[in-house]
């Protein structure tokens, strides 16, 4: 029975897709930060530590039950692309029953988790996140290639988690949080449509680059979000009165980005598309350390 367990256990971490999750708490440990500190308060109080800890377990759990309803409902596409093609349903190595009991009891105790710990604003805006991605999202990507946006509103929805776990109201610094990541996740996710524009054709899946693959109009949409996501981190600058040293590294950060954007719209190649996932990797907890130290 023990070793059954053991066996079974990477199968349902695989479901739950931890890389997104560990955005997820790190984003949501970003506001919940600073809405503390925009009540004077530095996380020096015990309590707040214990909060924190029930904010980022739940919000965990509820985005790893998103997850693994993500791999449920779209088991047909997985199965054709190179990608995704090894995930545990696709393999078999889990039953389609035994991962939807799995999810839902995810979605369940995260949702009361949260509720019970952490407050009830948490725990609505996490079933909102939850139910955007979805039912809103993950059928989206078969029918339009809008669904990049829509997706990115429930992506950039943790930060505001964290903010109303800390102060139980939304504000304006919160909603600065949610322009940053939906901004972010735009260039982001389209280099990654790029790098596998055939693989996501091949699954049936509405991503620009496979719809329109001279990928010009990508190019495009990356270079706009940069420029915003450049923008409204800025932004900060003036809600919260964050100083020069911020705003250099906020501006720096945001024209790299946007170089290699527009790289990509002078050379429409898998390398530059690279070129600006990586840096998107990099740039976003670049951003976030500068958030907290300044």
């Amino acid at each position: 029975m023990i070793d059954e367990i053991k066996n079974r256990l990477p199968v349902y971490l695989e479901l739950t897709k931890p890389r997104i999750g560990l955005l997820v708490i790190v984003t949501a440990y970003l506001g919940y930060y600073l809405g503390l500190r925009s009540q004077n308060s530095h996380m020096l109080n015990y309590s707040e530590w214990v909060t924190l800890i029930h904010l980022l377990v739940g919000m965990f759990m509820s985005c790893s039950g998103a997850c693994a309803f993500n791999q449920i409902f779209e088991i047909d596409v997985d199965s054709k692309m190179k990608r995704t093609q090894n995930r545990p349903l696709p393999l078999n190595k889990i039953s389609f029953i035994n991962a939807y009991i799995f999810a839902m009891l995810l979605f369940i105790i995260s949702s009361l988790y949260l509720f019970s710990f952490v407050n009830k604003e948490a725990a609505i805006l996490s079933c909102l996140t939850y139910l955007l991605y979805i039912f809103i999202y993950t059928p989206l990507k078969r029918i339009t290639t809008l669904n990049t946006l829509v997706g990115s509103i429930p992506g950039a929805l943790p930060p505001v988690g964290g903010w109303v776990a800390a102060t139980g109201n939304i504000e304006s610094p919160a909603w600065i949080l949610f322009g940053i990541l939906a901004c972010w996740q735009i260039p982001h996710f389209l280099a990654i449509a790029i790098i596998y524009s055939e693989d996501y054709k091949n699954g049936g899946l509405k991503m620009l680059p496979s719809v329109y693959p001279d990928n010009k109009l990508t190019s495009i949409y990356m270079i706009f979000f940069t420029v915003a996501l450049t923008c409204v981190s800025l932004g900060l600058c003036l809600i919260k009165g964050y100083g020069i040293f911020f705003a250099c590294g906020a501006l720096l950060l945001g024209m790299i980005f946007i170089y290699y954007s527009i790289k990509l719209i002078l050379n429409n190649s898998v390398k530059n598309a690279k070129a600006v996932f990586y840096y998107s990797i990099a740039y976003l907890p670049i951003l976030i350390f500068l958030i907290i130290l300044s």
